[in-house]
């Protein structure tokens, strides 16, 4: 996985995960799995998505941070791909532990669950892991689909925190076998088999974009401004877009955004990043950072508009949905 820093990854087959010999497997996986089973219940009638819950969310951004790698999607968001595998609301499910800990699991259903994620609470609902069963896909080159392993050989990733042992998150090698219904019909020649375990101890705390991520132009003293915990989703300078690098060298409006701009002349430079935290904190912290600015808008929408010796600068926030984070862009107008 591409990360700012290293993680550390340890990957062994399932047979060797679980550390049952061979001979014994065969009686002591059914026992724990029917175990499992009867511990599970489906969660009736959530009011939302664990994609879309605030508390969840959180706790996924907590340990995954904003590293990148290429589980159900290639190079792409850790945390963003995790959220996607418990999206679906029909399918959310619950597993209490005899210990008292718990595992809350959900899964993508356009996949019918071939991607899915679960989480492993301690009694008082801390995070102690996340596992998520993915295909290790790589990013689509051109028109191509993506390329990911056989349904047959999947792959079940747990990511732990700094310190924590691999043996703790042994309930989730359990979660990972039982398929989502659609995939437990499938023939058996075809039926999706967990082929490896692999353990990621993360580090949430490095940043989601570099110091060469800010385009040239964008003043020193507005830097203060670009949330470190947030992921790179565009930045333009001198009127062209630089990233994402698909767009590069590309106006910085398209003619729909130039009508609602009306007579706003260009920034000199932007940049925006998406941060996954709840709209309200992404709101009160810029409140703080951004001390002195109007602040105009509402609900999804709120802008910050300000100045100081480099010139005028303005700080949007939108919130387009519940799971795509919010999109927050700082802009610049030099004085010339």
């Amino acid at each position: 996985m591409n990360t700012p820093g290293k993680i550390t990854v340890r990957m062994l087959s399932l047979c060797a995960a679980l550390c049952l010999p061979l001979a014994s497997m065969a009686q002591a996986i059914p026992a724990e799995d029917a175990a499992f089973v009867a511990a599970t219940v489906p969660v009736p009638s959530p009011p939302l998505r664990l994609s879309a819950h605030p508390e969840i969310r959180a706790d996924v951004l907590k340990l995954l941070g904003y590293a990148r790698g290429s589980y159900t999607q290639g190079n792409t968001l850790i945390a963003r791909q995790v959220l996607d595998s418990m999206q679906s609301l029909d399918d959310i499910t619950r597993t209490m532990l005899p210990d008292g800990r718990s595992v809350l699991a959900s899964i993508d259903a356009s996949t019918h669950g071939a991607w899915r994620a679960a989480m492993l609470f301690d009694p008082q609902r801390k995070l102690l892991a996340l596992g998520l069963v993915n295909g290790h896909c790589r990013a689509a080159i051109g028109d191509a689909a993506p390329a990911c392993l056989p349904s047959t050989h999947a792959v079940l990733t747990v990511f732990l925190p700094p310190g924590a042992e691999d043996e703790m998150a042994a309930p989730l090698l359990v979660w990972a076998r039982q398929l989502p219904a659609m995939l437990a019909q499938a023939a058996p020649e075809r039926r999706q088999s967990i082929a490896a375990v692999e353990y990621i101890t993360t580090r949430p705390g490095q940043p989601g974009w570099e110091a060469r991520d800010v385009p040239p132009g964008f003043p020193a003293s507005l830097l203060h401004l670009l949330l470190p915990n947030a992921e790179l989703n565009g930045s333009s300078s001198g009127g062209k877009r630089i990233a994402p690098a698909g767009l590069a060298g590309l106006p910085m409006r398209t003619p729909t955004e130039a009508a609602e701009a009306g007579d706003e002349p260009l920034p000199d430079a932007d940049i925006t990043l998406r941060s996954y935290a709840d709209f309200h904190w992404v709101l009160n912290t810029y409140a703080t950072l951004a001390k002195g600015a109007q602040v105009k808008g509402h609900d999804d929408k709120v802008v910050f508009t300000g100045s100081d010796a480099s010139g005028r600068y303005t700080v949007t926030l939108r919130e387009p949905d519940k799971d795509d984070g919010v999109f927050i862009t700082v802009a610049s107008w030099r004085d010339k």
